[in-house]
């Protein structure tokens, strides 16, 4: 029994948390396979950092589309495994700058060639839907941009009730 495959579009977004998990529990697996003690929850960081020398919270926030505080939790992790550094940045003391240590470099030069292999597998496993999710994804991504879920759900309540309400 699938409650979450049972209860279709209702659970979509939970039938992605699932999916999601399930693929970065797999992708730990695989770098600690590799000998890598990393987490998967740290990947973006790790591999912004690798293509950026350095970067603000606030930019790495910005250019992921991912909350300031979630990118400083990860880097918060991140620092107590000695893989990235936290310095002030000097033009503006409120922002802090993060760059990777050598042991983040190390650990990085050891995951490139696996988070290419990763892509691989992952494009023949989504290949192998016979649709393009990735499409389908930014397709619903640019259309919650147009119109929340909260927009959507409250203006057909709305609807609803005001049709209750005027006895149709």
């Amino acid at each position: 029994m699938d409650i979450l495959s049972e209860l279709g579009a209702f659970a979509f977004a939970s039938r992605l948390k699932r999916l999601s998990d399930r693929l970065k529990s797999e992708a730990t697996t695989i770098y600690h396979h590799q000998g890598a003690d990393f987490n998967d929850s740290w990947f973006l960081v790790g591999y912004m950092l690798s293509k950026f020398e350095s970067m603000t919270v606030s930019e790495m926030a910005q250019a992921l589309g991912i909350s300031r505080p979630a990118i400083s939790q990860i880097a918060g992790d991140m620092v107590k495994q000695n893989l990235i550094r936290v310095r002030i940045d000097g033009s503006d003391r409120r922002r802090k700058r993060l760059s990777l240590t050598n042991k983040g470099m190390d650990a990085v030069k050891t995951l490139e060639p696996v988070w290419d292999i990763v892509g691989e597998c992952t494009e023949k496993l989504l290949a192998s839907t016979g649709c393009d999710i990735l499409k389908a994804l930014s397709h619903i991504e640019a259309e919650l941009e147009k119109q929340s879920i909260f927009s959507r759900v409250v203006n057909k309540l709305n609807n609803t009730n005001g049709a209750e309400a005027s006895g149709v």
